[in-house]
């Protein structure tokens, strides 16, 4: 089970004090949430026992001191948590993010591009902000001083709003290299990009003959306030294209296997996917443009972020984004990025209209 959070800090720091503070903060999360927590702390060098625990957490806490930017172990922590927030779409990814809690645990200015520790209070000459939160420890009566209850527990509420804003998780298999961000020298620092921006994410479709399933299809749709009469005949589109030996991806053949992370099963359905259907709707458009009710039908609105990637980055993406319409909805419901390609119009419960046209060109990608 991954952890709520994880504690991340330098090698060369006194392992005891940030132990301390890190079961000090455990317990004020626990009071502000009113539940028992997760948590593990990271110590710099641990190399994949990190990696495994950083690909999971839901918020990543960093000690931040001159000791912390000096440690290669404390940078491939960084980069890893720095991948998984840039899995989220830019339009869903704030330039602060709330999962990754910086501590001044001891004053030091962060290596070039990177945010500072904030201080807690916004006074510059208070204890936080003069000596850090080790300091603190150090010289004010430790633990018990009311400078340090008053950090852990603004902490504590820094940690409670990250669970809310935690990125997506991601397997050790899934990592790439990654280049860190400090030590300077180590590695230049480099801005990781949206995951569909390389071309080469883009998958080539395979014949028939290596894989009995494809082609593949994954079915990008909005669920309508209509009763699910739409959510059912896009399922009917579904099984129609079943029954031509077309493989399907949708969200409601896999929720019949169980739990899912949608986010993560989403991602790893477009790209697998040989084609992409965007089956356009009322609610779709609003919800591919982001003129939604904020926080209704997210899922739409991350799936079309990685529509627009693709259709900025390959010329030729129309071959893979096909548009279908049933007859009650029409081309007034394209979103306007996708406005252009041929729009296939069928009744997903009869196959009137342009099915055969659509299944002779779905598999067609797979000769």
């Amino acid at each position: 089970m991954a952890n709520d959070f994880i504690t991340s800090f330098a090698a060369e720091e006194s392992h005891y004090y940030a132990a301390l503070f890190h079961q000090d903060l455990v317990q004020a999360v626990e009071r502000l949430k009113g539940r028992t927590v997760t948590a593990a702390m990271c110590r710099g060098g641990q190399g994949e026992t990190n990696r495994s625990l950083v690909a999971e957490a839901r918020v990543f806490v960093a000690l931040c001191s001159q000791a912390y930017y000096a440690d290669e172990g404390c940078g491939a922590d960084w980069a890893v948590f720095e991948h998984r927030l840039h899995l989220e779409p830019p339009q869903f990814r704030p330039s602060d993010p709330p999962a990754r809690v910086l501590v001044r645990w001891q004053p030091a200015n962060p290596p070039s591009g990177l945010p500072l520790a904030p201080v807690l209070s916004g006074e510059i000459t208070d204890s936080y902000a003069c000596k850090g939160l080790y300091g603190i420890i150090r010289e004010e009566c430790g633990v018990s001083s009311e400078a340090y209850r008053d950090a852990v527990d603004r902490i504590a509420a820094a940690v409670c709003d990250g669970f809310a804003h935690g990125p997506l998780e991601v397997s050790v298999d899934e990592l790439p290299d990654l280049a860190l961000p400090f030590p300077p020298g180590k590695s230049e620092p480099r801005v990781l990009q949206p995951p569909l921006a390389p071309q080469a994410d883009v998958p080539q479709p395979r014949k028939a003959a290596d894989d009995p399933d494809r082609p593949r299809v994954f079915l990008s749709y909005a669920h309508e306030e209509d009763g699910d009469i739409h959510k059912k005949r896009v399922a009917a589109l579904g099984e129609r294209l079943r029954d031509h030996g077309i493989g399907v991806l949708l969200d409601t053949i896999a929720h019949r296997k169980g739990p899912q992370h949608w986010p993560r099963w989403m991602r790893k359905q477009y790209k697998e996917a040989d084609l992409v259907l965007v089956i356009v709707s009322p609610a779709y458009k609003r919800r591919a443009e982001h003129e939604e009710v904020p926080g209704k039908g997210d899922g739409v609105g991350y799936e079309a972020d990685y529509i627009l990637n693709e259709r900025m980055a390959d010329r030729q993406w129309y071959e893979r984004i096909l548009l279908v319409s049933f007859p009650e909805h029409g081309s007034a419901h394209i979103p306007d990025f996708l406005r252009g390609p041929t729009l296939y119009t069928l009744d997903p419960e009869t196959g009137e209209g342009d099915l055969p046209d659509l299944v002779d060109y779905i598999k067609s990608k797979a000769p």
